[in-house]
């Protein structure tokens, strides 16, 4: 069990949490359920619109750059726990390792071109994508550069351990909204969230309400998506990055003017 509780001469003497209170707040997160929110990539994070909140998650790769020639990036979580020291409640940000995002190669012929496979027992499960094309009527009024849509499927382990595809978790169809690219449903078809494209900005609107666990799959699922899309040669615009800069931005008013206007509020 990874505690990250550090100690110096001064916390001798202090009381420390039990190891059962900070173990139970470690397996409640997974179930804890949340609202609506804003999610946006800004380079190897993701972020809320909450913006005096950390990020939530984070990659070992720039979402932006990647292309058909990565092979794996992790997703890691970055959880705020409250432990206890000299007696005063102390927040630390702890990173939980929870998916690898793989490209295999041809030669490793695999079921999908991209999966992600679970690194934590606290990860839904191994997730793999494929691309499918909307019926023709929806096409007729979406045009030419959003004719296709995406299953990701619960994958598990076959004789040869290679993941192999199970029953459809979530479904990525093109949106007939123009201002929104692809509108994310569950496997009942509920609608959990839409992706918005601005100019500058990349966002997922979660709409439902969802559990740590399912929110973590419907990330990965999310990168997956945008990552099949980068190595097809799209989002060129490196639009990711520029969050970057409306973060960093010290003016009050045009960080406002400039978050507001990607609809992040």
């Amino acid at each position: 069990m990874d505690l990250h509780i550090d100690l110096d001469s001064s916390d001798l003497g202090a009381e420390l949490p039990s190891y059962e209170s900070v173990t139970n707040i470690e397996e409640s997160v997974e179930d804890q359920v949340h609202g609506p929110v804003t999610l946006y990539v800004a380079g190897r994070f993701i972020h809320t619109n909450d913006h005096s909140s950390p990020p939530l998650y984070e990659f070992s790769h720039s979402i932006g750059f990647l292309s058909d020639a990565d092979r794996t990036v992790s997703v890691h979580r970055i959880d705020q726990i409250v432990t206890s020291r000299q007696g005063r409640p102390v927040v630390q940000d702890r990173k939980r390792h929870l998916f690898d995002l793989k490209h295999p190669t041809k030669g490793e012929y695999a079921n999908f071109k991209f999966q992600a496979e679970v690194a934590s027992r606290r990860a839904l499960c191994c997730l793999g994508i494929s691309a499918f094309h909307p019926r023709r009527s929806l096409l007729s009024s979406l045009g030419n550069a959003k004719r296709k849509g995406y299953w990701v499927h619960r994958a598990v382990r076959g004789a040869d351990r290679r993941l192999e595809e199970k029953d459809v978790v979530f479904g990525a169809a093109p949106s007939r909204d123009r201002a929104v690219g692809f509108e994310w449903r569950d496997a009942e078809g509920e609608l959990l969230a839409r992706e918005v494209e601005t100019n500058e900005l990349m966002s997922l609107v979660v709409t439902a309400e969802l559990t740590t666990a399912t929110r973590d799959a419907l990330v990965a699922a999310w990168m997956l998506r945008l990552w099949y899309e980068l190595s097809q040669g799209n989002y060129r615009e490196n639009k990711w990055d520029t969050a970057i800069r409306v973060l960093k931005s010290s003016n009050p008013e045009v960080r406002s003017l400039r978050v507001s206007s990607m609809g992040l509020y």
